[in-house]
């Protein structure tokens, strides 16, 4: 690695004696990693101005909590009063649900049932009488090739699997 030196004044040498005792670093290391940062946070130091770091972050911060304070009380809180009001409307309206209406939807669920049930009770025989009509089959294959030389009958047992 090659040195290279630097000439600066004897104030600002003073001052790197007093930073690099502070931080604990040789001279040369704080050098470089003061151009690392530099060069990472795109920071003019030439244009800098005195100021905290901290201090500035301070201020973002109370924009940024006070930006958010006027979002929840100009959007959020008017916006979870709207949904509480409609939830509360909507349970009033259906309190108020005549007994007729009422009465209506719970027959209607039980007429929904009774219909299922004989849907399900007819497709049930329809699917006996499948099965019979299926044996039948097998029975008059059996009759017409008691032999099965034709291969009907596993044919039509294959079928009917």
């Amino acid at each position: 690695m090659k040195k290279k030196s630097i000439l600066i004044k004897e104030f600002h040498h003073k001052e790197l004696v007093k930073i690099s005792k502070t931080f604990g670093s040789q001279y040369g290391d704080l050098i470089e990693s003061m151009i690392l940062y530099f060069k990472k946070t795109g920071i003019n130091p030439v244009e800098a101005i005195n100021e905290n770091p901290a201090a500035m972050v301070k201020v973002l911060d109370k924009r940024i909590v006070s930006f958010l304070k006027v979002q929840e009380r100009d959007i959020l809180k008017p916006l979870r009063n709207e949904v509480y009001q409609n939830s509360k409307e909507q349970k009033e309206q259906f309190s108020n649900l005549s007994k007729w209406v009422k009465d209506a939807i719970i027959k209607i669920n039980d007429f929904d049932k009774n219909r299922t049930f004989q849907i399900i009770n007819e497709v049930e025989k329809l699917e006996k009488k499948l099965i019979q009509q299926q044996k039948a089959f097998i029975e008059i294959a059996e009759l017409i090739d008691t032999k099965n030389k034709s291969g009907i009958q596993e044919t039509l047992k294959s079928l009917f699997k």
